[in-house]
């Protein structure tokens, strides 16, 4: 594989954790930038063939574009060799998971976290994993600015930090231990003490999660 590094642009949710966690396995990435899909589409973000992008909208001039969303074969016609989209794909992490190897390539530890991104990605939860979250499930809501904790400042890491923290930790670490990093489990307890806040009102809250591949990012 190449000694060229990339910069890897994504956005700041479980699937782009994920897609950084394996692109840093490989060694192929040595900065990061998390960005919203809508500011990449209105041409915001400045990119150039040292970007490696991941569950964005397809823009020129990248060196690869990784996507699952059916929306962007519509949006941008005809074939591009830098553009890896597999709209049947539950996640953009499976996405950059199969192209380099898959199973054969990553090591045998990343098969539950990539099983969970999946789920999280498409949105497949249970009654069960919306109202008791455990494990990658609850990973997953921590890391989605949809959960809300975002607005919350008293954190001892603000969560980009833990972001940057958990693509390393995620390489060689199970879910247990990565629940039971202090950062980690100081949203753990936030979450918990507003999820039942009232539950009802939590699981309406759910009920209307919508999968990052219903259009773009909300």
């Amino acid at each position: 594989m190449s000694s060229q590094k990339f910069r890897l642009v994504t956005r700041s949710d479980f699937d782009g954790l994920v897609c950084a966690v394996l692109l840093n396995e490989l060694d192929l990435i040595d900065d990061i930038k998390f960005v919203h899909p809508k500011d990449m589409q209105d041409g915001k973000v400045e990119v150039s063939n040292r970007d490696i992008t991941t569950n964005l909208p397809y823009v020129p001039g990248v060196h690869l574009a990784f996507d699952h969303h059916e929306s962007e074969t519509i949006r941008n016609t005809g074939e591009r060799s830098n553009h890896i989209i597999l709209p049947h794909a539950d996640s953009a992490a499976r996405v950059v998971y199969d192209h380099y190897g898959g199973a054969s390539r990553f090591p045998a530890r990343f098969h539950d976290m990539m099983e969970a991104v999946d789920k999280g990605d498409s949105a497949r939860f249970s009654h069960d994993e919306i109202m008791n979250p455990s494990g990658w499930v609850l990973l997953n809501y921590l890391m989605d600015s949809r959960t809300g904790l975002g607005r919350f400042r008293e954190f001892r890491v603000s969560n980009y930090q833990l972001m940057m923290d958990l693509i390393q930790y995620c390489r060689n670490h199970g879910i247990d231990e990565i629940l039971q990093l202090p950062d980690v489990v100081e949203r753990v307890e936030l979450y918990f003490e507003h999820a039942g806040k009232p539950r009802a009102a939590f699981a309406l809250f759910h009920s209307a999660w919508q999968p990052s591949g219903a259009g773009l990012a909300q």
